[in-house]
């Protein structure tokens, strides 16, 4: 955690030494409707026109599970509306004093809302004259859980993200289990994502990140906060350069990695599927085309230095032609600082297209970068993962388990070698050390960091709901109840394994040239607050599960991906 507080501090200097290029730059991005508050709103917006729906949902001789259903009818609440497209621009940070750092592949959602679990992360949004970032964080207005008066209003310092991972699910009944179980992506946020892939798209702490979707209020953990959830489009700006070879020109270069997604297949309740219920909205991608600047971040090597860029086309992209991509070298009226713009085409084209590409940016000049600009290759080799606490009493575990170095993520049950990854395997398990043997090279500029992060969780009777669908508008009613009751059957209180999915602990481990030096070993222990279940075992404590063992070591400068340049 000293880590993680460090890191956050690091991000606040960066962003306060940025401050003033976001209010010269002047450059708006249109969204529509996001101008209509002055300020962050106040969480208690999300709560007109909603009574309290107490249900009993679990009950057994003493025992009583009463819940209020209010919160799930709906989860969650648009605060402008559906057909509104917001803007969010900042930094990914971790999710301030807290063990849940959020930059990862959710432990636990709703079934009844979700095919797959959500990849979430948290935004610091970016400072600008008109404040239309930051009008989007939330005021949680804190009241006195018996009188019912206001105790205290939070401003939440950032925005969460989320958008579902298609990966992992594996119940009967989910129509992405058959593609998740053989560890292929069922589209969402992993689009084209085959077995053993590294998942290039996600985001991680550090990174600067464009991200344009849905802005709602979270009412499933109240007070309320603000979301873009899900996303449509995430732009990422990675923290950290890239070394890519040009091809035509047999050179090294130092770039700048931009990665952008965009899909209208967000989630369960919003994506544009066939044969789905009809209160699940269509997401209308051609409605506008999508343009965002993204900064240079390697320096100039000297004044005669060109800007150039090359694009990469990823597995899953079905977007026709190209992006419209103008560079600016020298800034523009409003900054000195060099950033590309990038204009995607996408109004009147099908709804349905995914667009999934690489822009790389980078100096002509040498290795496109100066010679003061000291930039140090790290090989980064995780070893094994060992589970020190199994979470299941009697049975076998069905562990579902995510590694990332830096912006760099793996599922680690993929590459088990069984034809089910889900029911074999790691995922099925009562074996604790698993081999990883996975390694990542990492170009660490002086004074900078980079994460190395596990995670995941342990499969429980909720997780065989996912993709149980109910309408989020449903009426406080009997039927209601009934259904929710029905379907909640599997979280039984007899259940010794608990109900809801094991949170398992998470590593995120902020590395540093000093903490290095030329070769180091790490044994890294998860860790994370208690997780209430509903039912009487509880299995929730995540301290000490699982040990991950791996090794930094100093190299010469090697690729990362060699044949990088192949689809330049």
């Amino acid at each position: 955690m000293l880590l993680v507080l460090g890191f956050f501090c690091v991000i606040m200097k960066r962003i306060l030494s940025s401050v003033s290029l976001f209010l010269l730059l002047g450059y708006f991005t249109s969204s529509i409707g996001q101008d209509l508050y002055s300020g962050p709103p106040l969480s208690t917006e999300a709560e007109k026109g909603f009574t309290p729906c107490p249900d009993t949902v679990f009950k057994f001789l003493f025992l009583r599970k009463v819940i209020d259903l209010d919160f799930i009818l709906p989860a969650w609440l648009p605060v402008l509306g559906y057909e509104d497209i917001t803007v969010l621009e900042g930094t990914v940070i971790p999710k301030p004093g807290s063990k849940h750092v959020d930059t990862h592949v959710s432990p636990s959602d709703f079934p009844f809302h979700h095919y797959t679990h959500d990849f979430s992360f948290n935004v610091m949004p970016d400072s600008t004259l008109d404040n239309r970032f930051t009008n989007l964080l939330a005021n949680r207005v804190i009241k006195d859980e018996k009188s019912n008066e206001i105790v205290d209003t939070v401003l939440v310092p950032y925005v969460h993200c989320e958008w579902e991972s298609g990966l992992g699910a594996y119940n009967e009944g989910n129509p992405c289990s058959e593609l998740n179980n053989a560890g292929a992506s069922a589209g969402f946020y992993s689009s084209g994502h085959e077995r053993r892939d590294r998942i290039w798209n996600w985001p991680t702490l550090g990174d600067w990140v464009h991200v344009e979707g849905l802005w709602l209020w979270d009412r499933g953990h109240p007070p309320a906060r603000t979301e873009i959830h899900p996303a449509r489009l995430v732009a990422v700006r990675r923290n950290l350069p890239e070394l890519i070879k040009l091809k035509d020109e047999a050179k090294e270069v130092y770039a700048t990695k931009i990665d952008i997604y965009a899909s209208g297949d967000g989630g369960a309740l919003n994506n544009n599927r066939r044969g789905t219920p009809e209160y699940v909205r269509k997401v209308r991608m051609g409605d506008k085309d999508y343009e965002f600047r993204v900064e240079h971040i390697v320096p100039r090597p000297s004044p005669n230095a060109v800007l150039k860029y090359l694009v990469k086309t990823q597995k899953g992209d079905s977007f026709p032609g190209k992006p419209g991509i103008k560079l600016h070298a020298d800034g523009d009226g409003s900054t000195e600082h060099p950033f590309i713009e990038i204009k995607i085409p996408w109004k009147g084209k099908s709804d349905e297209l995914v667009f999934g590409r690489t822009i790389y940016t980078y100096w002509d000049e040498g290795n496109g970068k100066p010679e003061d600009y000291d930039v140090t290759a790290y090989k980064v080799t995780l070893h094994s993962l060992k589970f020190k606490k199994m979470k299941e009493v009697f049975g076998k575990s069905e562990f579902r388990v995510f590694l990332a170095v830096n912006g760099q993520y793996i599922f680690l049950n993929e590459f088990v070698d069984v034809p089910n990854i889900l029911t074999d395997g790691l995922g099925s398990t009562k074996q604790r050390k698993w081999d990883i043997n996975q390694e990542f090279i990492v170009y660490l500029p002086e004074g900078e960091n980079f994460r190395v992060h596990a995670g995941g969780w342990e499969a429980d009777a909720i997780d065989s709901k996912m993709g149980a669908l109910m309408d989020p508008y449903s009426p406080c009613n009997g039927t209601t109840r009934d259904w929710v009751n029905k379907n909640m059957d599997v979280a039984s209180p007899l259940r010794p394994g608990g109900c809801l999915d094991d949170h398992i602990g998470e590593i995120h481990a902020l590395h540093t040239a000093g903490d290095i030096g030329d070769s180091k070993e790490f044994e890294s222990l998860a860790d994370g607050r208690k997780e209430t279940d509903f039912c009487p075992c509880d299995n929730g404590k995540q301290n000490n599960v699982f040990k991950l063992s791996y090794t930094i070591e100093k190299i010469k400068h090697e690729l990362k991906d060699p044949d990088a340049a192949s689809n330049f």
